[in-house]
């Protein structure tokens, strides 16, 4: 590999990877390429639409510098790249807070957040201020507009008080929802709403989507 390693150095050295997927979880993948795993950082919204693990996958990838080494990004569709790409640009916007992002809500309604300049629901997401909310707004309306990703469409209906009973997989999404960063009463918080909206034997992937649509200020 040559070429500078600056913060866009070598983000195009590795476009893409194919292979048979190994593993996955909520914000990994490890994808066998001729004999070789490879571990790429997905968002959720991948996560959702990788298949099951032994069967073929093509994740586009952005490849990261950091002090200790490389970092593989890797995204189910082209699209998620490209958001992550101007997520990145983004000042106090670093890689780990931008797959939190596009985790937390569908990459669309990002967009929508931002283009519809909704302060408000921006905020709602973990790690983003009124300061950074204004930033992601100004700096990236026009470029997403440009890009013709997502939509100005609805927002997120905001989350209703409901009472807490359980869920059969309730501890593995805790374990899922502590993996990506929220702090223990944000999980009972965002588990007592999805317990009263699915049914008791929902699964991993249910709860934890569910669980991500309420995340609260």
């Amino acid at each position: 590999m040559t070429g500078g390693r600056g913060k866009g150095g070598l983000h195009n050295v590795i476009d893409s990877i194919r292979g048979v997927l190994l593993e996955k979880d909520l914000q990994r993948a490890v994808v066998d390429v001729g004999g070789v795993g490879v571990e790429t950082q997905i968002p959720f919204s991948s996560f959702r639409l990788l298949g099951e693990r032994g069967t073929e996958v093509t994740l586009t990838t952005h490849l990261q510098w950091r002090e200790d080494g490389p970092q593989l990004f890797g995204f189910a569709t082209a699209p998620e790249r490209a958001l992550f790409r101007l997520l990145i640009k983004v000042d106090k916007v670093g890689p780990k807070l931008a797959l939190n992002l596009m985790s937390a809500v569908d990459p669309d309604q990002l967009v929508g957040m931002i283009l519809t300049g909704n302060v408000r629901a921006l905020t709602a997401l973990k790690g983003v201020g009124e300061k950074l909310a204004s930033r992601l707004i100004v700096e990236l309306k026009e470029p997403l507009a440009k890009a013709g990703l997502g939509a100005a469409g609805p927002q997120p209906a905001e989350p209703q008080p409901a009472g807490r009973v359980g869920l059969a997989c309730e501890r593995e999404a805790r374990e899922a929802l502590e993996t990506l960063g929220y702090s223990l009463r944000e999980i009972e918080r965002m588990l007592g709403k999805v317990a009263a909206e699915l049914p008791f034997d929902a699964d991993l992937t249910q709860v934890v989507e569910s669980a991500l649509r309420h995340v609260s200020p």
